[in-house]
């Protein structure tokens, strides 16, 4: 036969089943068009320019955006073939041989995936930049968001879903290759095999999920809940598909032997319904759920960053004008002081040369070191980052330490303020390189070290004079520090003329950067940086909406496919109910009971992890100064309550045509 006999049979095909290519199609083109757009943001200039970060996180969602595609299309994919069994069963009956049925399938496979794909990445490209354009306009960033993606993008898109077909095409020849043509011929109509729930795989799910929760909820700082954060959402990940998959089984089978439940018309219907379509369920289920989450947190986590703005610059600068002090380790303690009274009256002197008057400054001079605390022995050692990261030791003389709380106590020689962050002292002493102080706990930090906050375990110490910490600062350089230490100060004031705050800022820095101190001097301003921040977080909140309406649009789209998937798949066996006997309002409550069912587990699940992934989001959340928990709760709750109901409104819309498709 020639091969255009097999291409017009091919194209026919295709034709003859539009109503079930369509959707096919156009799920698949989605899906191109979702990581491609997801895999553009690992290349974009705005992203690479907000974090470090964010292209390994966005490398992350565009490895689980692959997972989820390969998953997706094998789902409708199964589903196409099996309604083509019959079809294709009859070939064989007409004479043609497996492998021209396999030519008309290859064919048939490269139309249909050569189509999506380049529709998708056609739809992807420009989908991203409408969007970028909606987000500008609707955000009105100063700066406006470029959408870009790039060849190697394409490419990599284009190689996994070819990749994705081809092994969809392997199932599809293998289910002809290894059934008879009256199996086949029957294969629309094949029951499914009730599934069976395996006890092991419930218990692993279940210790999955357990732990990715106890990392949340046991992590004790930021830097460990950067380094934590995925561990916990592959955890989390697992643990769903498990339990979606064999947990849900074991459930509905453990409400079947309650017979006086079981055995009613809404019930049995249900129960019998979600059982055995429950292997295909889980698996899409879950991907909502997955879904559902990142959206949740995507979102919320932005929006708490763009709605704490103020918050970060208030604890990221505790006054107007704020100066950070280095210094060389040589510098001792009372050498710092000298240095920061000249620059105190270079600054006064400049500002009342220009019209501006000085107030509320202050300074506090300090040294950070790493350790352990040890009884009430104090360990030093250098940093390291991970599980066994030490404790931060910030050590400041008590002159200072009025200046900034405000509160005047007095020390003898042998005695030390401290405050704990993170864990308890128990011990009224502290050795310190052999040397003991009777310790008086501070009842909170002062606010100017609210910065220190992302840091894990915190110990806050207050030494009588400066003589002790260069004493501590010495024994430190010499026998632990790889790379010698040495002070630190920072410089705080204001200025009466506020609505000049812009202003002034610009003065001081023309006027420091052509000053010559023996410290180094960096200076800041809030309103100078309040800008850089909003446009910063504004692009952030870009992010998050970008990427929760990404992941809406795959929920929706599972969502939409899995309704006319069992449509088709429960309109016989519902029809079959209503013939010998069940009326039609009986099956129809029970179906929209299944309905509700099955879109009420992954919203509640989603719910439930957002639940418990808050104490580690929260924990990142430092990392950018938001301290404010209140806020971040707030926004969540909000975002989840918006989420619920677009996804109400997708149940309303989806459950209609299920129930269209079954009557």
């Amino acid at each position: 036969m020639k091969k255009s006999f097999f291409t017009k049979m091919a194209w026919r095909n295709i034709q003859s089943n539009r109503q079930l290519y369509i959707p096919y199609s156009l799920s698949a083109i989605l899906s191109v068009a979702l990581f491609q757009m997801m895999a553009s943001l690992m290349t974009n200039d705005f992203v690479r320019q907000r974090s470090a970060t964010l292209p390994t996180l966005f490398g992350m969602g565009t490895f689980v955006i692959g997972v989820f595609s390969v998953i997706f299309i094998f789902y409708i994919n199964s589903f196409l073939i099996k309604r083509r069994k019959k079809e294709i069963g009859l070939y064989s009956v007409l004479g043609l041989e497996k492998r021209h049925v396999a030519q008309i399938l290859t064919i048939e496979n490269i139309m249909v995936s050569g189509l999506s794909i380049l529709s998708g990445i056609l739809v992807g490209v420009l989908f991203g930049r409408l969007s970028f354009l909606f987000l500008n306009y609707l955000l009105n960033l100063p700066t406006a968001i470029d959408y870009s993606t790039s060849w190697g993008t394409t490419g990599i898109t284009a190689l996994l879903f070819v990749g994705i077909f081809t092994l969809t095409l392997i199932y599809n020849i293998a289910q002809v290759t290894f059934s008879n043509p009256i199996r086949l011929l029957k294969g629309s109509k094949e029951g499914e095999k009730e599934p069976k729930s395996s006890p092991l795989l419930f218990l692993i799910g279940l210790i999955s999920l357990g732990a990715g929760y106890y990392i949340s909820l046991t992590i004790d700082s930021p830097f460990n809940a950067l380094n934590q954060f995925f561990i916990a959402v592959l955890l989390v990940i697992i643990g769903t598909y498990l339990l979606f998959t064999s947990g849900s089984i074991f459930i509905l089978k453990a409400l079947r032997r309650n017979k006086s439940f079981y055995y009613k018309p809404g019930p049995f219907i249900s129960i019998s319904g979600m059982l055995y379509r429950m292997k295909q369920h889980a698996v899409g289920l879950a991907n909502i759920s997955i879904l559902s989450v990142m959206v949740i947190i995507a979102v919320s986590t932005t929006v708490t960053l763009y709605a704490g703005t103020e918050e970060t610059l208030s604890n990221r600068f505790p006054e107007e004008n704020n100066i950070s002090i280095m210094t060389e380790p040589e510098l001792n303690g009372t050498e710092l002081k000298e240095s920061i009274e000249t620059l105190e009256s270079d600054l006064s002197e400049l500002s009342s040369e220009t019209g501006y008057t000085m107030e509320d400054n202050y300074y506090y001079r300090y040294v950070d070191m790493w350790g352990d605390l040890e009884g009430g022995q104090l360990s030093f050692r250098d940093f390291e980052l991970g599980d066994n990261m030490p404790t931060t030791i910030i050590i400041m003389p008590l002159e200072d330490y009025i200046h900034i709380s405000g509160e005047f106590r007095q020390l003898g020689s042998d005695d030390m303020l401290f405050y704990a962050s993170g864990f308890d002292v128990t011990h009224d002493s502290l050795t310190v390189n052999e040397e003991t102080f009777q310790l008086e706990e501070i009842d909170e930090s002062p606010a100017a070290l609210n910065t220190n906050a992302l840091f894990g375990d915190m110990l806050i110490l207050v030494a009588p004079d400066t003589e002790v910490i260069d004493s501590i600062l010495s024994y430190y350089n010499e026998n632990i520090a790889d790379y010698p230490i040495s002070y630190s100060a920072d410089y705080y004031w204001s200025t009466a003329e506020e609505d000049q705050n812009g202003a002034y800022a610009s003065l001081m820095n023309d006027e420091l950067r052509e000053t010559d101190y023996p410290i180094g001097v960096f200076y800041e301003s809030r309103e100078g940086s309040r800008e850089e921040w909003y446009s910063m977080n504004g692009g952030f909140v870009f992010i998050g909406i970008f990427l929760g309406g990404l992941f809406t649009i795959g929920a929706v789209l599972i969502t939409y496919y899995k309704q006319v998937s069992e449509g088709y798949e429960d309109r016989e066996r519902i029809q079959i109910m209503q013939k010998v006997g069940l009326d039609k309002e009986t099956t129809r409550k029970a179906t929209q009971s299944q309905i509700l069912w099955m879109f009420s587990l992954p919203i509640l699940t989603a719910a439930l992890h957002t639940a418990f992934a808050y104490p580690i989001v929260q924990k990142l959340l430092v990392i950018f100064g938001i301290l404010n928990n209140r806020l971040f709760v707030l926004i969540t709750i909000s975002v989840v309550l918006i989420y619920a109901l677009i996804y109400w409104i997708i149940y309303r819309v989806t459950s209609r045509m299920y129930l269209n498709i079954v009557e």
